[in-house]
């Protein structure tokens, strides 16, 4: 805890960081720490979730705080009122034996408990921006004498459409805050945010070093549409102690998918907007306790989660954009343990994935479905280690009269096997398990159909003008039409196999010569 120590903190603090089994700092609270404790500037944060930011924000806030002063000395926005109570907790855990206040204030639940603590006498204030802008109205919220304005996770505020809220609620805030920005990425809304409200900032970024090895790996399946949910479950299947979030692209998606879990028996719950607050929070203190394993979530509703011990990431339908992938992937392989992040896609969504991948610079190898053989060792593996623990506890001994009994005249392994059969099901019955035929070909060219068209550059064409012929005429986005090649009459390119039926239709629907423009190969 040296370390710790030499940032500046108290021995109170220390204290409570030791009953947290925090060692060392994490490289954004080395360099911000020491920052906000001794300096006046403003600061902009740049680190992805997970890297300890609370802490680096939360610490330094906690040992300013002044002990009954009677007034909300620091607030703190975050986008999701599940990251809001998240931020609570944390700081809350940090304060040790001081007698520090935190309220929470958000939508979703009733004003009365909120105003109850706010009356109290809270020194710091979380909340999300709407409920935060609702109090200064009322007038039940007071920040004019706060020290510290936290902006937590300022790019997923300004997605979700939070910057009108957030620069009102700056507006009514004390001209002699130190305003603190974290945030993953820096698009112009945030530095804007930072331009118009800070003052002289520092910027701390934290980024992974070159030579240091990613701790999530990313892979990617590539089965037909009809095989997506039969794939999930073998993912899930193959690992021994599967932990992980199910991305969906819709509410109605999540609520299918975990439904559909849960009657095949997997310890599986949605979480999305559509939940009551209530419902929201018992699923959440059941995924963190893992008597659930596995939440099927939308993108929203998964902004405020953050278990840092995740085994998985399952993007069981692609996000609408890059920036969403880099979040989700980012939720496993935290807090210096491995994890894996797995997409499933379609041949048709393959352009799609390589777009993402240029886009956020990401490595995602194809790799092969985990077959039924793997994953019936897996179930034989854990039908043993259950076994053992059962026998190692002792909780086998009142069943000993009827094993003797039922050991009578029976082989000792046929009724063991007849056991488990009635105990398991069909579960290493290879019968029992659906086929998935997987899709793609060679790494260059995985799930594409290549065409060759009958005109060249000898006709005036050029790479820009086929791609905008044939996306007029199929409708289809240019990003899914690759390799192209302008040759003297004649043209090649590639599109995704899920697309070529509809694009040698559409082109040679269009064409108004006797000869087909397209022709496959």
């Amino acid at each position: 805890m040296e370390k710790f120590r030499n940032l500046g903190l108290s021995d109170a603090i220390i204290e409570a960081l030791e009953k947290k089994g925090f060692t060392a700092p994490t490289p954004i609270q080395e360099k911000t720490i020491p920052m906000l404790l001794s300096g006046e500037k403003d600061i902009v944060g740049q680190a992805q979730t997970g890297t300890g930011k609370t802490a680096a924000f939360g610490l330094p806030i906690i040992e300013n705080v002044r002990e009954g002063a009677g007034h909300v000395q620091a607030i703190v926005l975050t986008p999701t009122r599940e990251l809001a109570m998240q931020v609570a907790d944390e700081i809350i855990s940090f304060r040790g034996s001081r007698k520090v206040f935190v309220a929470t204030v958000y939508g979703g639940q009733p004003m009365l408990p909120q105003l109850k603590a706010l009356k109290r006498g809270a020194d710091i204030v979380v909340g999300t921006p709407g409920r935060v802008l609702d109090h200064i109205r009322r007038k039940t919220l007071d920040l004019s004498q706060i020290n510290n304005f936290v902006l937590d996770e300022a790019d997923e505020m300004c997605n979700m459409g939070f910057l009108e809220e957030v620069s009102e609620i700056m507006e009514n805030a004390g001209e002699d805050r130190r305003t603190l920005l974290f945030s993953a990425t820096m698009p112009r809304e945030v530095m804007n945010i930072a331009k118009k409200f800070m003052g002289d900032y520092d910027v701390v970024s934290v980024k992974r070093e070159k030579d240091e090895a990613p701790l999530t790996e990313l892979i990617f399946h590539e089965v037909n549409e009809r095989d997506r949910f039969e794939a999930l479950c073998r993912v899930v299947d193959a690992q021994p102690e599967f932990y992980g979030l199910v991305f969906c692209r819709t509410r109605a998606d999540a609520d299918r998918v975990a439904g559909t879990l849960a009657e095949r028996g997997y310890p599986a719950e949605p979480i999305h907007g559509d939940l009551s607050q209530a419902r929201r929070e018992d699923i959440l203190m059941r995924f963190r306790k893992r008597r659930c394993k596995i939440l099927v979530a939308t993108d929203v509703a998964a902004r405020g989660i953050d278990v840092p011990d995740l085994s998985h990431v399952v993007n069981f339908a692609l996000p609408q954009d890059p920036q969403s992938f880099v979040h989700r992937v980012g939720r496993t392989g935290r807090a210096g343990k491995k994890g894996v992040a797995v997409t499933l896609i379609t041949p048709r969504e393959f352009g799609k994935l390589r777009y993402i991948t240029k886009i956020t610079k990401l490595r995602v190898d194809k790799k092969p479905l985990p077959t039924i053989d793997q994953v019936i060792d897996v179930k034989k593996s854990r039908m043993g280690a259950e076994l053992s623990e059962i026998v190692e506890a002792g909780k086998h001994l009142s069943y000993l009269d009827l094993a003797h009994e039922l050991l009578e005249g029976v082989d000792p392994i046929e009724a063991v096997a007849a056991l488990l059969k009635h105990s398991q099901g069909g579960v290493l019955d290879k019968r029992s398990y659906r086929k998935i035929e997987e899709c793609g070909g060679p790494a260059a060219n995985r799930g594409r159909v290549r065409f060759t068209a009958h005109i060249g550059r000898a006709h005036g064409m050029t790479p820009r003008k086929l791609v905008d012929m044939i996306c007029r005429r199929a409708r289809i986005n240019p990003v899914r039409i690759q390799h192209v090649k302008i040759q003297g009459r004649q043209s090649t390119f590639t599109v995704p196999a899920g697309d070529s039926d509809n694009v040698m239709r559409a082109v040679n629907r269009a064409s108004k010569n006797e000869r087909p423009l397209l022709k496959r190969g």
